[in-house]
């Protein structure tokens, strides 16, 4: 089996080797569902990584729905989710809804992007931990899939977390994305609530589309290992465009 190098970027190894696991064997089809991945002796020869490392990506996929694991057997590729015309943004992951598009063959694109620092106010001190009247960071812009508008977005992070021009350099359309690149903040978890709204005016208007439709309301806190919230994230996504879809299964 050829040897594969690995980037090392500042990310878990693991989560590196999970994603190379998915596009060599899994997205292509090379190893159809139902059959096994190669075993663990061929794959740590192959991305040059130990047992432990491996066994995190293994973890990783099963926590993903996309394989099953058994031990003495290994593990197997399970089906993948109805073929859809949507996004299919899967929830049992921390990932971004552009990373949802783009593992689809999607290409979500970011229009009325807005960048600023405003004040704490009671709902944002409740979500992020911050006294009222703090500054604080935030970034706004619509989400635009084959010249339609889907989704309006609002982030919002402490002054402290890291440089604004820093992030700003890094962004291409997800907040998220751009700082899971940053090990050091050692984002870990996410609270995710999903609420049916009826379109108000405003969020109407960012979206393009008449008030009174359905809408979807996304509110999300991202945490830290330490468990302090470092991102509050806002969205409403027009549900015609998304599919939201979660795998449930037993434990590893």
């Amino acid at each position: 089996m050829e040897r594969v190098t690995l980037s090392r970027r500042k990310r878990p190894l693991s989560n590196e080797v999970c994603d190379r696991i998915v596009n060599d064997y899994i997205a292509n089809g090379n190893v159809k569902p139902g059959s096994l991945l190669p075993s663990e002796k061929e794959l740590t020869a192959k991305y040059d990584v130990s047992r432990v490392t491996l066994r995190a990506a293994i973890k990783s996929l099963h926590d993903r729905g996309l394989v099953s694991v058994r031990n003495g057997v290994g593990a197997t590729v399970l089906p993948r989710p109805p073929v859809s015309s949507k996004i299919v943004h899967h929830l049992e992951r921390l990932a971004s809804l552009d990373k949802a598009a783009s593992e689809a063959g999607k290409l979500l694109e970011t229009e009325d992007l807005k960048w600023g620092e405003s004040i704490v106010t009671p709902e944002i001190s409740t979500k992020l931990r911050l006294p009222v009247g703090d500054p604080v960071y935030f970034v706004q812009r619509s989400k635009i899939l084959d010249e339609a508008r889907i989704a309006w977005t609002i982030d919002w992070l402490p002054t402290t977390i890291i440089d604004l021009d820093l992030i700003r350099s890094e962004f291409k359309g997800s907040l998220l994305d751009a700082l899971l690149q940053h090990s050091e903040l050692e984002l870990n978890y996410a609270d995710l609530e999903i609420v049916p709204q009826i379109l108000n005016s405003e969020i109407a208007e960012h979206l393009g589309t008449p008030t009174g439709g359905p809408v979807l309301y996304l509110d999300t806190v991202v945490y830290g290992a330490a468990g302090q919230p470092d991102i509050w994230g806002q969205v409403w996504v027009l549900p015609e465009h998304v599919r939201f879809f979660i795998r449930r299964h037993m434990q590893f």
